[in-house]
């Protein structure tokens, strides 16, 4: 595997199998080498997209990627280019999150895309929403695995594959959504789905992308890259020829059994570049280069960027104004966050004595001045709290098993004591708060079945902590990390 480090890039001779790792800066599009039967493709890359629309960091957001796809690859509707997407589109920062992806699609629509994966996180809003985003889409959205309980159907929203033809080249494209989803979005959203074997869903689709006339065979995988290093074997014999994945937010360029896998990173800090040269009379690839490109800051298509600012001047005013500040960056898995979260859910729920969620639907916030928008990009997902009664033992079981962030409670040398300097008592019951994603078995968490009767507050998880911080004023004299400790 190649990780980013210098330049990455992966030189593929198919008819011999050869790979050669470069450092070399050419960017070979093979439009020289076309013939009657030779034809060339670009196949734009990116996975994991979460709505990163704006620039940040060091990396240029949808404006830089716009310029490099469209000044630097040359990828016009009339180009001889695949944009493509392995999903998780646009649950992220608040932006995105504040219109439910609707502005995150926009701006794909205008960048090309020409199909896209569903992840995960593309349930986070419910299947209206999703069906929504499908309808708005200029694109399909593909999901060979993803199937309904009812009757085994794929559901409106998604289609299995889809072949398109482009420059004399047909292409089945066939999307594959992680099995991991029920476990990682709102459980309640996918509970009607199954999500069938990978290998199962592929060997049942590709035949049928086959008689349609695809030629090139390209998958578009919400999946991590050991599940496609797995796959690759069973790929091979069926005739795919790239692996595209995701949900890991991995950077790689590889080749396994002669299947060429790739993944992006996430948050479009860069993308994925194959230009090829497609045998149509083989059906074989006759030579590729693959290579990871950084979208770092630098120019900007003023098109695209007038496109993002509309949609963040349609957002409600207050969403950007400043509620606070903190010194540093206050991490997603630290005990900081963990203070952030539940202590304003406790004091706007005082009938519960503990509170516990996981680091898993966290995003860290960042040093520097905080708004409510930064808030939201911190929890992107919707959850409401859930007060569940448990006995002290029952409670220290979910501790041990899942080890969340708590509140209202600590632990030392593996005795628990409550905020009021009490021991814990196994056999005392005691309210606890906890999201609804959790307590209904997001994230592998068993706590259901220990208070099946638990009752739903009707208080959203962000709200507490919004108002929380407004109210303390912190400033740069006074950072919010002063009030975590």
């Amino acid at each position: 595997m190649l990780t980013r480090g210098e330049f990455l890039r992966i030189s593929a001779l198919l008819g011999t199998g050869a790979l050669l790792a470069s450092c070399t800066p050419a960017r070979p599009d093979y439009a020289e080498r076309e013939s009657a039967s030779l034809r060339r493709l670009l196949i734009l890359y990116t996975n994991d997209e979460h709505g990163w629309m704006e620039p940040v960091d060091n990396y240029g957001g949808a404006a830089g990627l716009a310029r490099l796809w469209r000044k630097i690859e040359g990828h016009t509707a009339l180009s001889p280019s695949l944009a493509l997407s392995g999903g998780d589109l646009w649950t992220g920062p608040a932006l995105s999150t504040y219109f439910e992806g609707e502005a995150t699609f926009d701006i794909m629509n205008s960048l090309g895309y020409a199909a896209a994966a569903i992840g995960n996180h593309d349930f986070d809003d419910g299947l209206e929403v999703l069906r929504q985003r499908a309808a708005q889409a200029h694109f399909p959205l593909l999901s060979a695995n993803l199937r309904q309980k009812t009757d085994g159907a794929v559901p409106d929203f998604a289609r299995p594959y889809t072949v398109q033809t482009i420059n004399g080249i047909t292409v089945g494209l066939i999307g594959l959504t992680t099995t991991e989803t029920p476990i990682d979005t709102q459980p309640a959203h996918v509970a009607g789905f199954d999500f069938i074997p990978y290998a199962e869903a592929l060997e049942e689709v590709v035949p049928q992308a086959k008689a349609e006339g695809a030629q090139l065979l390209v998958v578009l995988g919400h999946l991590c890259n050991s599940n496609l290093r797995t796959l690759a074997p069973r790929a091979a014999e069926l005739g795919i020829h790239i692996l595209c994945g995701g949900h890991c937010h991995e950077e790689t360029v590889e080749s396994v059994e002669g299947v060429t896998i790739v993944q992006s990173g996430s948050f479009w800090h860069g993308y994925i570049r194959m230009a090829l040269l497609f045998d149509t009379a083989t059906g074989k690839i006759a030579e590729m280069d693959a290579s990871l490109q950084a979208n770092t800051k630098g120019g900007r298509d003023a098109e695209m960027a007038a496109q993002v600012a509309a949609w963040r001047e349609q957002a409600d005013p207050s969403l950007w104004e400043i509620i606070g500040y903190a010194k540093r960056k206050i991490d997603w898995d630290s005990l900081q966050m963990a203070a952030l979260i539940t202590r304003p859910w406790l004091q706007a729920y005082p009938a519960a004595q503990v509170a516990l969620t996981s680091p898993r639907y966290v995003q860290s916030l960042p040093a520097g001045e905080i708004s409510r928008a930064s808030l939201l990009s911190m929890l992107p997902t919707d959850n409401e709290l859930v007060d569940m009664a448990l006995t002290g033992a029952q409670l220290i079981q979910v501790i041990e098993t899942h080890r969340p962030h708590m509140g209202g409670l600590s632990e030392s040398g593996g005795v628990y004591t409550l905020a009021d300097g009490s021991p814990l008592d196994p056999a005392a019951v005691l309210h606890v708060l906890i999201p609804n994603a959790l307590y209904e078995g997001g994230n592998r968490f068993s706590v259901r079945e220990m208070d099946p009767q638990a009752r739903y507050t009707g208080l959203g998880w962000r709200e507490p902590i919004i108002a929380w911080v407004e109210a303390l004023g912190s400033s740069k004299s006074h950072p919010l990390e002063e009030y975590l400790s």
